[in-house]
């Protein structure tokens, strides 16, 4: 009997599992946020939804324009919802992808969905960042596909367009998906009868899908699509990362797949394609895994987020493991089960942390203060601008962009923008005394602004020190 059937089976770790998943799941749901990648997409997407400004024309982000459609969309339809919005998305997209892994592998939806959730606690699935949409955006292109493939002529074209058009759709939520479906695709493509057929077909449903979504740029036309892709390649270049942070990621990426070797072993003697001519649906599944691994590493920064792209397959290779009575040996679990208590820990101290710092922003009374005036931001957090629907009044809205563009250069850009005369300024707590500013940028604030509010939230990195917290700021307006 598996660890994992054996776990399920004894009520006392059935109790606890759920009482601790409970526990989780509720240090994300008390929070408007929990990583601040959601808030920049979310507050992007307001702007084109609300103001329809395509994005890069208001606020600059490195991410594909379909990420700030999807999260645009659903911050609108969640405005009344004030805490838990993204973490709902999250569980909603790990839901539908059970639901697809089970039509597809014959896999128990709870089980998966488990999996997902528990031991995805290291990669932070519940944040609801872009790979917890990515991996139920890649299934959704691999059920369609397979669909498409298996089924008559008629229904195969449609299933097969549709499967390049989320293709297209999905892959500008991040470029990484592309890579993450590479083999699978192909494969489903190509080793299922009519495969120029199959090819030709995804292909224009690709084609298509990029069209619906690029649309709203060639039709404003006066090069918006080239300015779009100009910015994007020339931030990427200068964001990429450096040979010792590459190596960080490779680092952190071994020391995950270490943890869950035991599964991967036990599945690559058991389903090796080279050994064995195993079921097309579990090659498929070997080759989703084998493809996301490098996706993960792409981009080169040690994000433990982007290991959640190898971790869905892995996940349904668990629960297809488990299934199988004595096919996962007693400790397999162990390593996972250890991390995900470390990890989940610590992220529910993340989260009740953060809860206890946004308590003490009135944000109300931020937003009455800038009264849609413009603000300009100088290396404090986004988030802010997402809480209380502040405009910004430079187009590097993220606190390290203009270091990442202009490098040396940053301090004048900042006197630039402050020769504008925006109506606020917003810092970091005390960033005049703790040289996070500039000195000249600082003495033209003393000399033309005076501070209307400010904020130190702290954070408990050891028992004996506190320290204020990234979302600790202040507030400049513009003297009359």
């Amino acid at each position: 009997m598996s660890d994992l059937q054996t776990i399920l089976k004894n009520k006392i770790f059935v109790f606890i599992i759920s009482l601790c998943s409970i526990f989780y799941t509720f240090s994300y749901l008390i929070l408007p946020f929990s990583t601040a990648d959601t808030t920049f997409y979310a507050l992007i997407g307001r702007s084109l939804l609300q103001e329809h400004i395509l994005p890069y024309q208001y606020v600059f982000d490195h991410k594909p324009f379909s990420v700030y459609v999807l999260y645009g969309v659903w911050d609108a339809l969640t405005a009344h919802l004030p805490v838990g919005k993204f973490t709902v998305l999250a569980l909603l997209s790990l839901a539908a992808f059970a639901v697809m892994a089970r039509s597809i592998w014959r896999t128990r939806w709870l089980w998966v969905f488990t999996a997902l959730v528990l031991l995805g606690a290291p990669f932070e699935l519940l944040a609801g960042n872009t790979e917890t949409l990515l991996i139920t955006t890649e299934l959704a292109v691999i059920w369609l596909t397979r669909k498409g493939t298996l089924a008559t002529t008629h229904h195969a074209a449609l299933l097969l367009l549709a499967a390049g058009v989320t293709f297209g759709l999905t892959v500008n939520i991040n470029y990484l998906e592309g890579i993450s479906l590479l083999l699978p695709v192909c494969f489903l493509l190509l080793a299922n009868p009519r495969p120029f057929l199959n090819v030709t077909v995804f292909a224009l449903g690709t084609c298509g899908g990029l069209a619906i979504l690029f649309s709203p740029y060639l039709m404003q036309g006066h090069h918006a699509l080239a300015d779009y892709f100009a910015q994007q390649h020339a931030f990427l270049h200068a964001y990429s990362a450096k040979l010792s942070k590459r190596i960080k990621a490779v680092l952190l990426l071994t020391a995950y797949l270490a943890v869950f070797s035991p599964i991967l072993i036990k599945w690559f003697r058991q389903k090796c394609i080279l050994k064995t001519a195993p079921a097309p649906d579990t090659t498929l599944l070997t080759l989703w895994f084998v493809s996301s691994v490098p996706a993960a590493l792409l981009s080169g920064h040690a994000f433990s987020h982007y290991s959640g792209l190898w971790f869905a397959p892995l996940s349904i290779m668990l629960v297809l493991l488990a299934q199988q009575k004595g096919t996962l040996p007693k400790g397999a679990l162990a390593p996972a089960c250890a991390l995900t208590l470390f990890s989940g820990g610590q992220e529910i101290q993340a989260n009740l942390t953060l809860h206890q710092n946004l308590e003490k922003i009135d944000y109300t009374q931020v937003a009455n203060m800038a009264a849609g005036q413009r603000v300009l931001n100088i290396r404090a957090h986004h988030a802010h601008y997402y809480m209380a629907n502040l405009i910004s009044a430079d187009r590097y809205l993220f606190r390290d962009h203009i270091d990442i563009v202009f490098k040396k250069q940053a301090t004048q850009h900042y006197l630039d923008d402050l020769a504008q005369h925006p109506a606020f300024v917003m810092l970091p707590y005390a960033g005049c005394q703790t040289d996070a500013v500039e000195q000249p940028v600082c003495a033209v604030l003393q000399s033309h602004y005076q501070q209307v509010y400010a904020v130190r939230t702290v954070h408990e990195k050891t028992r004996h020190k506190i320290d204020a917290s990234d979302l600790s700021f202040e507030l400049y307006k513009l003297k009359n």
